[in-house]
């Protein structure tokens, strides 16, 4: 692959994350509940699943086994559950102090590995992410491409997607916005699991009319 060929994927790649969606609202839910670190991890999560899906679509797994109808199906139906898991989840949230401090060494372990398992989860299971890599970035994958370029194309989705969160997780996390942020927490909170839940029946809704 050429200078420009990698150009192309990384605008790509940093077009995919920063488009708002379900990943976005759980980042700055999870942010301004739990924290910046939470939110980081949380970023880490979703880059790794974003890393997994470049590996899957450049090596041309991915199209072979979201080919299959019934794995298609199934793939859609676990995807709007987990998003509307994680919206009733946000919806009953009621405690806004920020985890930073609480609990044991082992306790915040946990709670950080959860936070990894929440990005990774809604960035691998997400239909509309298993589209945009099926889709688009697939047409910048070369047939020619050797393992290292296609570690490489990992590494650089999971990368950038990573960043972009992370550099969510930072700026949410400023004084002054984290301030004003807290103040409107439940209002936050409510219309992030709100808009998951939306998303989530949107998803179904879609399933339901292409069986018909």
């Amino acid at each position: 692959m050429g200078f420009d060929d990698w150009f192309k994927l990384a605008a790509i790649c940093f077009l995919g994350a920063i488009s708002p969606g379900p990943s976005l609202a759980l980042v700055v839910n999870n942010t301004i509940v739990k924290g910046k670190v939470y939110g980081i991890v949380t970023g880490l999560g979703h880059g790794a699943g974003i890393g997994l899906w470049a590996l899957l679509t450049a090596a041309g797994i991915a199209k072979v086994v979201l080919g299959e109808p019934t794995i298609l199906l199934t793939f859609q139906s676990l995807g709007a559950c987990l998003i509307a898991y994680l919206g009733f989840r946000t919806l009953m949230v009621g405690n806004w102090v920020v985890v930073r401090h609480g609990g044991s060494q082992r306790s915040s372990s946990e709670t950080l590995l959860r936070g990894i398992g929440e990005g990774f989860l809604i960035s691998l299971f997400n239909p509309k992410i298993a589209l945009f890599f099926l889709a688009i970035f697939s047409h910048l994958v070369h047939s020619e491409a050797n393992q290292a370029e296609i570690v490489m194309m990992g590494a650089t989705a999971a990368t950038i997607d990573a960043l972009w969160y992370i550099s969510v997780a930072s700026i949410l996390t400023k004084s002054g916005i984290m301030q004003i942020f807290q103040k409107r927490g439940k209002l936050v909170s409510f219309s992030s699991g709100i808009f998951l839940i939306i998303v989530a029946f949107y998803l179904l809704g879609s399933m339901v009319f292409d069986l018909l």
